[in-house]
């Protein structure tokens, strides 16, 4: 429960600092030279993206929200399926340059393949796998807070290296891109993947049953001889 509210922390720290430009009509980044369509889509995007977040902290915490799990979890895919179409179509006009429209259409893409895997598998009954895609979406619909992290740090580490500004102003975007969903969906893979321990009573270990076992016979020795 408490890394469940470290996250929930997180996430509401990222949408306060996130939504309150374009909840009044303004905008993080550069809107000179897009299309009409960009800005509301944008907008959209990122709203949908703030509802899945909120949706998905549900998910994630099933054994404390059993009750409301199969309600966040179709609020989720209701809004993961548009953040990924809006990702794809802002990604392929972002003024960021090709490598960040490379890393913004792959990350829709895959977001969108993740969450259609993960209700295929729920359909069909496959729950473990249902919760694996669920989760690599989740991965991916998180991962533009390590970016926002990750953007800062890279920034300061290039620019103490001596890395011309104008370079960092072209090429800074970019940098941190690909990266943190990379990350995102490297950590949730081991996660995923991590060996689980199994903790073994005494009661159910080899030396305990064949103590037990031997008790029994001569138990039923002694009652037997009596």
């Amino acid at each position: 429960m408490k890394k469940l509210l470290v996250g929930a922390l997180i996430v509401l720290v990222f949408l306060a600092y996130a939504l309150p430009p374009y909840l009044t009509g303004g905008s993080r980044i550069p809107l000179e030279q897009q299309p009409d369509w960009y800005y509301g889509l944008l907008v959209g995007h990122i709203l949908l993206g703030s509802v899945a977040m909120l949706a998905g902290l549900i998910q994630l915490g099933r054994r404390w929200f059993a009750r409301y799990h199969w309600i966040a979890g179709r609020i989720y895919v209701a809004c993961a399926l548009p953040v990924g179409l809006a990702a794809i179509a802002i990604g392929t006009v972002t003024p960021f340059g090709p490598v960040n429209a490379v890393s913004n259409v792959t990350l829709g893409s895959l977001m969108l393949l993740f969450t259609a895997l993960g209700v295929r598998a729920i359909v069909g009954g496959d729950v473990p796998a249902h919760r694996r895609w669920m989760t690599r979406s989740a991965a991916l619909m998180y991962s533009v807070i390590i970016n926002r992290i990750l953007g800062p740090v890279a920034f300061l580490v290039l620019d103490l290296a001596g890395v011309p500004e104008s370079f960092l102003n072209a090429w800074g975007p970019a940098i941190v891109a690909l990266p943190s969903w990379l990350i995102a969906l490297g950590i949730c893979e081991w996660w995923l993947r991590r060996p689980i321990r199994r903790v073994r009573t005494r009661a159910s270990s080899p030396v305990a049953q064949s103590s037990h076992d031997r008790g029994m016979s001569e138990a039923s020795a002694a009652r037997t001889n009596a």
